[in-house]
């Protein structure tokens, strides 16, 4: 009989299903936001799923004499993380994120306008961004940025037949306030002592 990895803990720890996406949250990487609060805070119904990747960046002298990689010479000079997802919902405010545009209205108050903006704003970002998924178990897993900036612009296909969805790259980004050398994110995985399982309905937007 080959190996395996699987114990009985195994189930509790996979990570299953497509989650919410949330924003406008404080960011406290020793707090976690509660289920209550994210409810509040849901961006929109979402499609495809989605990824996390978060990846540190790294230097190392290229000396004579050593023709492999040494672990005492790796330095961490910089990370990158961001989460992708799909929208199915058409919102003028993400819209005007997506684009680093201007959010106005038609002078007869019936439409919403999104126009070009020449900078970044503060109003360009999403504050307390973040993703909140479960375990088999139904235990929560949090992850949050501070603060993040889509940069995937914005692309609307339509086609015959299907509906159309809004890609986003949301890249988590420093401020000057808090670092310029780490990213401000946090990810909150619940312990299993003291958890109270959360229904999934409890969850829906």
């Amino acid at each position: 009989m080959g190996m395996t990895g699987i114990t009985k803990g195994t189930p509790s720890k996979i990570p299953f299903g497509p989650g919410v996406y949330f924003q406008g949250l404080e960011f406290d990487a020793l707090v976690a936001p509660t289920v209550e609060q994210i409810k509040q805070a849901i961006i929109g119904a979402t499609q495809d799923g989605g990824t996390l990747t978060i990846t540190p960046e790294f230097f190392a002298p290229e000396l004579d004499g050593a023709t492999v990689k040494v672990a005492e010479l790796q330095t961490k000079i910089g990370e990158t993380a961001q989460m992708e997802t799909s929208f199915a919902e058409m919102l003028a405010e993400n819209i005007k994120k997506s684009v680093i545009g201007e959010l106005s209205e038609t002078t007869d108050k019936n439409y919403d306008v999104i126009t070009s903006a020449e900078h970044i704003g503060e109003g360009h970002f999403y504050d307390g961004f973040g993703f909140y998924g479960e375990l088999l178990d139904g235990r929560p897993v949090i992850i949050m940025f501070k603060k993040a900036l889509c940069t995937s612009g914005f692309t609307m296909e339509p086609k015959n037949k299907t509906n159309s969805i809004f890609k986003g790259t949301f890249e988590c980004c420093a401020d000057i306030e808090t670092s310029v050398t780490k990213l401000p994110y946090a990810i909150f995985i619940r312990k299993e002592a003291g958890w109270t399982r959360v229904e999934s309905d409890e969850v829906a937007a």
